[in-house]
């Protein structure tokens, strides 16, 4: 059973996520149970899973491999989204016979898993999922995983990692699947066997999204079956809210399909998908096309009502679809996660391109954030993506909606900046004691009761032989704030104390002083092994 539940989590094998929930706690506003989250920083064993499912502790994994691969993905519905309702969500999964297994997520939310008999492209299983999202009534923005379909590698050429997705059946009994029939639990042997009766192929799970849009669309006007499929679906009755997003995106499609009439087929436009009234008329539409014959900007994807009805992974390959559009727009930018350094963090966040692919992106500062022509330059290099620049205002909206939701995750123990520096400064404090004037001042450590001192130069060679990333002035700060010192204490001149018999002292040479205290030596014990006598060996 334990093999099972291995193969059909398999994803990322050079590293996993764990989520200390020993130490968890409840957020008295939410509700939610807030952990710290990090990565491992080891490759994940079948021993990391099985001891997940004793409850020995909580793991993680991300979906998409180092190929782009995936063979699971999950839709994660957050308990604070508006108007959740998991009656309502099992129904439709049920009504819609869809392939999907909820499950009780750690934060109370659900995630809707699909799982595939092999690897595929964790593009398609996102396609996927996305276009699940206007089935269920959820918007276009809820988190899908994989979140990444390319991990791709820092400036630095480390590997990145991505999201992980905490895996369910924590001890067996927690964050289990239920019945969507009924909303009764599955223990872990009836979720495997829940598995086996939906897993599809690729080819399975592509045949079942044609059928399901197909299905949805049915019934929404023809003209845009070469165009935004939100606009289809919204046709199925006249509206009576939403109709000035309507038109302007109607607008947009129109300019594209129908460059010379334009003006006219969005008249027609109202009066064919609108219930007019006194406020909603002629006059007010051909107000509006006045006010759009200047140019204008592309679709607004993300607000109301077009946002519940988006179903992107179709959107961008239709030939008036939102790819089209001749004003390029910011590509959109999510899952932001901080990673908590000292003293500056590191993000990553996702960006999608214009085929939908999503990559993580690497940003060594928040300063690649605050600025619009760094985070241009970010995303020109790691995601090969030329993004025009916009108002300071349109790009504050973009950082706004970025920084809404922020992961926070620690370092894995022993990886941190912090960690590796003092792991280092211990080892090389010593490593070579001065005996002399001259090995002081050529890189041998000098103590006395209280102190160690140590020429900076040479010891920010011996990091550098250390594969150590940080550039030198960074690296003086992490240290001060390290060892908690002050700026005027940090560098010193010291003298190697003059031996008896010599005449004169020994010149003072700069150096970086640190208390003592904050160093231990390695002991090492020597091994004793038990020889047999020469008498015996014979």
């Amino acid at each position: 059973m334990e093999q099972k539940f291995i193969e059909i989590f398999n994803g990322l094998k050079r590293d996993y996520g764990y989520a200390d929930v020993s130490n968890g706690y409840k957020d008295t506003t939410t509700g939610k149970l807030r952990v710290k989250h990090a990565w491992a920083g080891k490759p994940i064993t079948n021993i990391d899973y099985i001891q997940h499912l004793k409850g020995k502790k909580s793991i993680g994994v991300q979906p998409c491999d180092d190929e782009g691969m995936a063979q699971f993905g999950a839709i994660d519905i957050d308990p604070d989204y508006k108007n959740f309702d998991l009656r309502k969500y099992l129904k439709t999964i049920v009504n819609k016979k869809l392939p999907v297994i909820p499950v009780k997520s750690k934060s109370g939310g659900l995630h809707l898993y699909i799982f595939l008999k092999e690897k595929t492209k964790a593009t398609a299983i996102r396609n996927f999922l996305d276009k699940l999202l206007y089935v269920l009534e959820l918007e276009s923005n809820t988190e899908i995983f994989p979140k990444q379909t390319e991990l791709g590698k820092t400036e630095n050429d480390t590997p990145i990692n991505g999201n992980f997705i905490n895996l369910p059946y924590y001890n067996k009994k927690e964050r289990v699947a239920v019945n969507p029939h009924d909303g009764t639990e599955f223990t872990l042997e009836q979720f495997l066997q829940v598995v086996d009766a939906n897993i599809k192929t690729a080819s399975e799970l592509e045949e079942f999204a044609n059928s399901l849009v197909r299905d949805e669309l049915t019934g929404g006007a023809e003209e845009f079956i070469d165009g935004p499929p939100c606009l289809q679906a919204l046709t199925k009755n006249k509206l009576t809210d939403g109709r000035d997003r309507f038109l302007y995106n109607y607008m947009v499609f129109a300019k594209k399909k129908y460059p010379d009439n334009w003006d006219d087929k969005v008249l027609e436009a109202a009066r064919n998908y609108f219930v007019y009234s006194s406020n909603w008329n002629d006059e007010k539409v051909k107000l509006k096309i006045k006010q759009w014959k200047k140019d204008t900007k592309g679709h607004t994807c993300s607000e109301d009502p077009i946002v519940n009805y988006c179903m992107k992974s179709v959107c961008i390959k239709r030939k008036f679809g939102i790819t089209s559009d001749k004003k390029k727009s910011w590509p959109m930018l999510s899952n932001l996660t901080q990673i908590d350094y000292k003293p500056n963090p590191e993000y990553y966040f996702t960006v999608e391109k214009p085929g939908g692919e999503t990559v993580q992106i690497h940003a060594n500062h928040v300063n690649k954030l605050r600025d619009q022509r760094e985070l241009k330059g970010v995303l020109m290099e790691q995601a090969h993506i030329v993004p025009p620049t916009i108002k300071n205002s349109e790009f504050f909206e973009i950082q706004t909606a970025l920084f809404s939701r922020v992961d926070l995750i620690k370092p894995a123990e022993g990886t941190s900046q912090e960690e590796k520096l003092h792991e280092y400064l211990n080892e090389y404090v010593f490593q070579v004691l001065a005996n002399s004037h001259t090995s002081f001042k050529n890189g041998a450590t000098l103590m006395d009761d209280e102190y160690v001192y140590f020429v900076w130069g040479k010891f920010f060679n011996f990091l550098k032989n250390k594969e150590w990333k940080m550039k030198e002035d960074r690296t003086g700060v992490l240290m001060k704030t390290l060892y908690k010192i002050q700026d005027e204490d940090f560098v010193c001149r010291k003298r190697y104390p003059k031996k008896s018999g010599d005449k004169k002292s020994n010149p003072d040479v700069t150096c970086v002083k640190i208390l003592k205290s904050y160093f231990k030596k390695e002991e090492y014990q020597d091994e004793v092994i038990s020889m047999k006598d020469r008498e015996d060996i014979l």
